[in-house]
């Protein structure tokens, strides 16, 4: 397919429903984690607060969601942040301009303040000229997914309704246990100077692509979270209430 990077030069997109196309999956090689890890490290996370917010110090609360797979022993996030994508983004995306929009979170044990797990989403957003289609590249831990729709609306509901985000493993997560989730959530970071500080943390060894304590790099890893860097768009800080995992089976018969 043939991509145009700025669409200025050529038709903007509509701005109205229409159909969407099929996406494609594939597993996230070393150059894509890299850049994921990179927008993750962007993310000064914060520990659970309730407040509200569009200040930088502001922490909102949250509707999420937790599932324990009790077959495989992971971990797995739902959240909601559709009303990060005010007006301002709205205009921007029906005008074709590349928007990315990064969620990074850490799990804790509820009442502790001692991190449990990390993980992240990158939603990459690119207007096509030819196709008259937006291309949204979404990379989690482990995998990249690519899907197409012609429609703001199906950018928003990808990149803004996090569904099944891998969130840990049971050599990080005790089972039984009531969990919060705290990070942030921004559009456009931008901090490139990181980059070689994660470079060691991309290559380790993981079985599920998130950073635990019993990672040598882990310190590391959650210190740079925990750092006031970078700088984005907009930006929103979020906890969420304390929630006990709903178990099932994904290998039941």
């Amino acid at each position: 397919m043939h991509s145009v990077l700025h669409p200025s030069a050529a038709k903007v997109p509509p701005v109205v429903n229409s159909r969407e196309s099929r996406g494609s999956s594939k597993r996230a090689g070393p150059v894509a984690w890299l850049c994921l890890l990179c927008a993750l490290v962007l993310s000064s996370l914060v520990m659970p607060a309730v407040a509200r917010a569009e200040d930088a110090d502001d922490v909102v609360t949250r509707e999420a969601h937790f599932d324990w797979d009790a077959d495989t022993g992971l971990l797995y996030l739902d959240l909601l942040f559709r009303d990060i994508v005010d007006q301002n983004l709205q205009s921007k995306l029906s005008r074709g301009l590349p928007t990315t929009i990064v969620l990074t979170a850490t799990v804790y044990r509820a009442g502790s303040t001692a991190p449990l797990s990390t993980t992240a989403q990158t939603c990459k957003v690119t207007w096509h000229v030819w196709e008259e289609a937006y291309l949204v590249e979404l990379m989690r831990p482990g995998s990249t997914r690519q899907s197409w729709t012609t429609t703001t609306e199906g950018v928003i509901r990808r990149c803004t309704e996090v569904r099944h985000l891998l969130a840990g493993d049971a050599t990080q997560i005790p089972e039984g246990t009531q969990l919060v989730a705290a990070g942030k959530i921004q559009v456009n970071p931008v901090s490139p100077e990181l980059l070689q500080k994660i470079k060691r943390w991309v290559m380790r060894p993981s079985a599920t692509g998130t950073a635990a304590p019993g990672d040598a790099l882990f310190s590391t890893f959650t210190g740079l979270f925990l750092q006031r860097i970078g700088d984005a768009e907009r930006q929103q800080k979020f906890t969420t209430k304390a929630l006990m995992p709903a178990v099932y089976h994904s290998k039941a018969p």
